[in-house]
């Protein structure tokens, strides 16, 4: 049986701010900050990619390889504002899965 090579890591995160943002300055700005903090090396070993993004509730589920999963969480941290209005993302949960990260946080 063949094992995939590549594991990654699923994780839902939410966005606390004042406005609602869309989805593309979410993007853009999560990856300006892996480019910022670990350049273009760094984010191809990252393999990130925004899953999902659910505008109502400012949800977002992101993926990102298995050993660099705290990597990503620093960068989350490390986003103070998104067009210039201050913001701050909590991981909420990690899963190896898409299924059971939505199954657990109930989404």
């Amino acid at each position: 049986m063949p094992v995939r090579s590549v594991r990654r890591r699923y994780l839902w995160a939410h966005l606390e701010s004042e406005t609602h943002h869309k989805e593309e300055t979410v993007h853009k700005a999560i990856e300006a900050k892996i480019h910022f903090l670990y350049g273009v090396k760094g984010a191809s070993e990252m393999n990130y990619r925004l899953i999902e993004f659910y505008p109502e509730e400012q949800n977002i589920i992101l993926r990102c390889n298995h050993n660099r999963l705290n990597e990503m969480r620093a960068v989350l941290a490390h986003i103070s504002e998104i067009d210039d209005v201050p913001v701050r993302i909590d991981v909420k949960l990690v899963s190896g899965t898409i299924k059971s990260l939505k199954k657990n946080a109930g989404i």
